[in-house]
């Protein structure tokens, strides 16, 4: 082995002044990883890696822009978690644009833009592999949840457009517009794998084939004669979402209604 020279004496340690030793002096010293070296490094480089994923440098953002916080769109409903429990990833978000600013220049409502902003800025985190609740919203732009939530819903009315946040797009909530904009699809004579195409707000075959069963599973119930709160506790579904399949039941298979007492006087 060669033996080295001056400079390498001199510089080579300085290379070891690193982050990652220093995490693993710790895990080493402080946190009993002194016989499993191995096992320390590996949990290290991983956490230098999301370290580097969460901390955008300045320069990727643009003025107006602002790097926040989304539940991963991983597929999963994270039902009942703390938010420290469940899968982050880091979005940048356009709070203020030159379109907007345009439009305010003309003379358009800050309503008309405070909404597209909401849609924008909920799309951009579906886009990058999240999505935010409408609490996101009301910290981001500091207006009330309850006037987020009429924001939605007034898009949804006007424009027949279901709006990405995490409610509908994650079906956690009381939020189930979606289930219904499928089975009314459904209704209309589309095929499973054409529903998901066709959604507003894309969803995998599986989900809407166990949306189209828990419909059918409803119609069932209904015409041997159960009531829409017994329906709801045999499906483990709200009340509510067995109350919006009765009114397509209702259009489109009234012989159900007809058969079921509990609807008769409704």
């Amino acid at each position: 082995m060669s033996r080295p020279n001056d400079r390498q004496e001199t510089f080579r340690p300085l290379r070891d002044k690193t982050v990652s030793n220093v995490l693993r002096h710790l895990f080493v010293t402080k946190f009993g990883y002194e016989n499993k070296v191995l096992f320390a490094d590996a949990m290290i480089e991983r956490i230098l890696e999301t370290l580097d994923a969460f901390m955008k440098p300045a320069s990727m953002l643009k003025p107006g822009q602002l790097l926040w916080m989304a539940v991963a769109n991983d597929g999963h409903k994270h039902l009942w978690k703390h938010m420290r429990d469940i899968p982050q990833v880091p979005v940048i978000l356009d709070l203020v644009t030159d379109d907007d600013l345009r439009a305010l220049a003309k003379g358009e409502s800050y309503v008309s833009v405070r909404r597209r902003r909401h849609a924008r800025i909920l799309d951009q985190a579906l886009a990058q592999g999240g999505v935010l609740a409408q609490s996101d919203l009301a910290a981001i732009t500091v207006i009330h949840h309850v006037q987020i939530s009429k924001d939605i819903l007034h898009l949804r009315k006007s424009e027949g457009r279901i709006l990405p946040y995490r409610g509908s797009v994650q079906d956690v909530g009381g939020t189930f517009t979606h289930k219904v904009e499928v089975i009314r699809l459904l209704e209309a004579g589309y095929l499973e794998p054409e529903i998901c195409r066709l959604l507003s707000i894309p969803h995998s075959l599986r989900a809407v084939e166990n949306y189209v069963q828990t419909y059918k599973n409803v119609m069932k119930l209904l015409g041997r004669g159960f009531a829409p709160y017994e329906v709801s506790a045999i499906l483990h579904v709200s009340e509510r979402l067995v109350w919006a399949y009765i009114e397509i039941i209702r259009e489109h298979h009234p012989d159900i209604i007809a058969r079921n007492p509990y609807l008769q006087e409704i």
